[in-house]
């Protein structure tokens, strides 16, 4: 590849990561929040979500102590079309790249607006218990460094909005949301060298990436959602140039393997 046309693809993309965050050099885990909502008899069903808490205890606190980390849901407009998140469909609610350790929790953040309508009429729906915004879910997984973690938050309405009058129509909102590991995932291995770098390995894709070090041997490895991804090599040495390889295909349930990369002295 012309040399200055490498330069270039590298630079823009590195410079869509580097819009959201920066490089972070202590490798960690990625968490995808997705809602998606139980079919229920309802439509245009709205709730106005703030985003999620995420507790954990980090690897090698051993005096038990829980960190909570806040996954907002980014839009200016929390308000969700709830309802609208079926078959197939799924909302990204939050993500970030949390510590390694144990999820033990999570908290669901409800903002002040619930309401759905029914033959074009508007219906509000107050919390069966209006002091309760925060939602507790329960879930426990393990994070590790360099893998990206699906959990699913499936917000049942069909056992969440009550009918307390039938006429006039009275509603109230008692939410029932309960959480799974998501899956499609698929893995992949490679090589660089020389290995006494240990550098630092960048999965990209749209603008997020996680990361990653090779271990003495040179090896690294990631389990990524499926999908097409770039790997940037940092040396983390003045003396080597960077690397990136483009265009690398993760498909669900399977293991892949990169070829050797091979870090090079700069002139």
């Amino acid at each position: 590849m012309n040399r200055t046309v490498f330069k270039l693809i590298f630079a823009l993309s590195i410079s869509i990561l580097w819009s959201c965050k920066d490089f972070d050099t202590n490798p960690k885990g990625l968490v995808n929040i997705i809602l998606v909502d139980s079919p229920a008899q309802w439509d245009s069903v709205f709730v106005e979500i703030l985003g999620v808490d995420v507790e954990l205890i980090t690897t090698g606190r051993e005096d038990g102590t829980i960190e909570t980390f806040f996954l907002p849901y980014a839009p200016g407009d929390k308000k969700i079309e709830v309802s609208s998140l079926i078959a197939g469909e799924a909302l990204l609610l939050g993500r970030d790249e949390l510590p390694s350790g144990k999820i033990l929790k999570l908290t669901m953040k409800l903002g002040d607006e619930y309401y759905l309508y029914l033959n074009e009429k508007r219906y509000d729906m107050p919390l069966a218990d209006p002091s309760l915004k925060e939602i507790p879910i329960q879930i426990e997984m393990d994070l590790e460094q360099a893998v990206s973690y699906d959990i699913v938050l499936d917000f049942d309405l069909e056992k969440s909005i009550r009918v307390t009058n039938e006429s006039p129509l009275s509603l109230q909102l008692d939410p029932v949301v309960v959480a799974y590991k998501g899956a499609g995932t698929g893995e992949i291995t490679g090589v660089v060298t020389p290995s006494a770098l240990q550098p630092a390995i960048y999965a990209i894709q749209d603008g997020d990436s996680i990361s990653t070090h090779s271990n003495s041997s040179g090896t690294y490895n990631f389990i990524l959602p499926e999908g097409n991804y770039s790997f940037y090599y940092d040396p983390k040495n003045e003396s080597y140039a960077d690397t990136l390889v483009n265009n690398i295909e993760i498909v669900a349930g399977e293991t892949s393997t990169l070829n050797l990369v091979n870090l090079k002295r700069k002139p």
